[in-house]
């Protein structure tokens, strides 16, 4: 258990709000699988937490950056991985830890939910992201706060480089994760007072902006308070 403030930083891009003090203000950043910093995200490297495919080929059986290419090029812009690619290889020691986040313990999160009292449940494999809230309300971190993940249920859930046609199959259900279950589930811990998912409620916009939702999900005012000061 850590007394240390924890933010859980999804791959969501923002190009009007200025996102870079608000995110070094944590003590502690987990990023996900081809994340970097310094793109209005934050300039704290942090904790890299990767999936099991990105993580076996990346780290622990890394292949050559054209076979990278080759194999993430339907899901993201051949140019975003070539870039990161080498971003990576250059400054993948400036990672507090790079590790992978087992992504399969998605029934464990379910046990939690249920001991909880939250009607929601996990029916797909709970993505990095989830499955690191997961880890640390597991390891007794009181201090989780959440950004770049949507409580929007008209918006396109999509990450940074992402080809858009792919994004949209995701969105619609297809594949290994559910979309829809991780906001239903990101909404509940919020409005339970179990992780603070205020900074997700941020609009794009130049000015303070907070977007409603049908979860009725309200800023802390921790969170209200930071933006006003650091925005």
């Amino acid at each position: 258990m850590t007394n240390k403030t924890i933010l859980i930083l999804g791959n969501k891009q923002y190009h009007k709000f200025k996102l870079d003090a608000i995110v070094d203000s944590f003590d502690v950043v987990y990023r996900f699988n081809l994340a970097r910093p310094g793109m209005n995200n934050g300039t704290k490297f942090g904790r890299l937490a990767m999936c099991s495919h990105v993580y076996q080929n990346f780290v622990s059986n890394p292949i050559s950056k054209e076979r990278i290419i080759d194999i993430y090029q339907s899901d993201y812009t051949a140019e975003f991985v070539s870039d990161w690619y080498d971003f990576f290889q250059e400054n993948k020691e400036k990672f507090d830890d790079i590790f992978h986040q087992n992504e399969k313990k998605w029934r464990q999160w379910n046990f939690m939910l249920q001991d909880y009292g939250s009607p929601n449940r996990f029916s797909k494999m709970a993505t990095t992201g989830y499955s690191t809230i997961f880890k640390n309300l597991q390891d007794g971190n009181s201090d989780i706060y959440v950004s770049g993940f949507t409580l929007s249920e008209k918006e396109i859930r999509k990450t940074v480089g992402e080809e858009h046609e792919f994004a949209v199959s995701k969105n619609q259900g297809r594949g290994c994760h559910s979309f829809s279950e991780e906001r239903d589930v990101l909404a509940w811990l919020h409005n339970n007072d179990k992780i603070d998912a205020s900074l997700c409620m941020l609009k794009d916009t130049e000015e303070l902006t907070i977007e409603t939702n049908k979860y009725n999900t309200k800023p802390s005012d921790f969170i209200l308070e930071l933006l006003e000061k650091k925005a």
